[in-house]
């Protein structure tokens, strides 16, 4: 008698599973900030899934987002450091204009990673505002058993926007999906309550030119009258630019030969932190390290042309 076969699990089975799995460690993450009294909202994953899949018509995510309250950022730190997670990066030692929006944290006995947000790609005000103005408009969605708070819906079609924006034509798939489901299934009126929220946190050029990724997105933003002009980080980003490119922004933008020398030296010599990052052979000893840093000038060289070709043309752009 033939042996019986395992059940055949099928494709949405294995996302919901997986989903499942980011969302038992959310929940872990939000019940210990709880605890410890971290304000946080929940950003895309389970949120967006809530808003814009079904049952039949799962999306899969891979991390957890969390938008923290800045004055709790340490303390959130602290939460996940206290329950096995690291960073992928530890950016105090890098200047202000190099810190990211956001820092990976990665917790190495199951893989889970917990995206700590600071601010969001693409806003023009600083981190306290953004929470503010986000936070004066929540809901409540349970995660894992857990009711946790994440953006209302508006909050949620801006930062989709915003995010598309951030990662640029060279980010297809699921990114471009729920946009593309997010402009056909939702309401006018919900898009007009998202560009209200961009333009309070100077971020409308970012918001349009997130939309305009997509077809319907661009009659979107004709109806809501959004510019069409682009600052060079947002052209940037939305162009999927080379790195370098960014770098050749922040020296047209420095005050003087003194900033501008002070960004050359960081970019070349990085903190140790962004080195381990940035290359796996600074991981291997001393002698990695070495070695990392004796390419990181070679590097920038390399892709400097590059670079200067992305940034020069986002600069016309912006200029027409």
């Amino acid at each position: 008698m033939p042996a019986p076969q395992p059940p055949r699990i099928t494709p949405a089975a294995r996302i919901v599973a997986g989903n499942l799995r980011v969302d038992s460690a959310t929940a872990e993450v939000l019940r210990a900030f709880d605890v410890a009294g971290v304000e946080s909202l929940l950003l895309k994953g389970a949120s967006i899934v809530h808003w814009l899949y079904d049952a039949d018509n799962p999306r899969a995510y891979v991390d957890c987002d969390l938008l923290v309250r800045p004055a709790h950022g340490p303390a959130a730190g602290q939460v996940l450091a206290g329950i096995g997670f690291e960073p992928a990066l530890e950016d105090e030692q890098m200047p202000s204009w190099w810190r990211e929006h956001a820092v990976a944290w990665v917790r190495q006995e199951d893989g889970v990673i917990v995206d700590l947000h600071r601010t969001l790609a693409g806003v023009g005000v600083d981190a306290e505002k953004l929470w503010l103005t986000l936070s004066g408009d929540v809901e409540r969605i349970v995660v894992a058993e857990f009711d946790a708070a994440t953006l209302a819906i508006p909050g949620r079609a801006f930062h989709l926007a915003l995010h598309a924006a951030q990662h640029g034509v060279g980010w297809e798939g699921p990114l471009r999906a729920d946009l593309e489901r997010a402009v056909s299934s939702t309401e006018g009126t919900v898009w007009k309550a998202a560009a209200e929220i961009a333009a309070s946190l100077r971020g409308t050029a970012a918001f349009a030119t997130g939309l305009r990724m997509v077809p319907a997105g661009e009659a979107l933003a004709s109806e809501l009258d959004l510019p069409t002009g682009q600052p060079v980080d947002v052209a940037l980003r939305a162009s999927s630019a080379p790195p370098v490119a960014l770098g050749f922004d922040q020296l047209a933008s420095a005050r003087g030969l003194g900033a501008r020398l002070r960004i050359v030296r960081h970019k070349a010599f990085p903190p140790t932190t962004f080195m381990r990052a940035w290359s796996p052979r600074a991981n291997q000893g001393r002698l990695g390290l070495m070695l990392a840093y004796a390419w990181r000038p070679l590097w920038i060289l390399r892709n400097a042309p590059t670079g200067f070709k992305a940034w020069r043309a986002a600069r016309r752009s912006a200029g027409d």
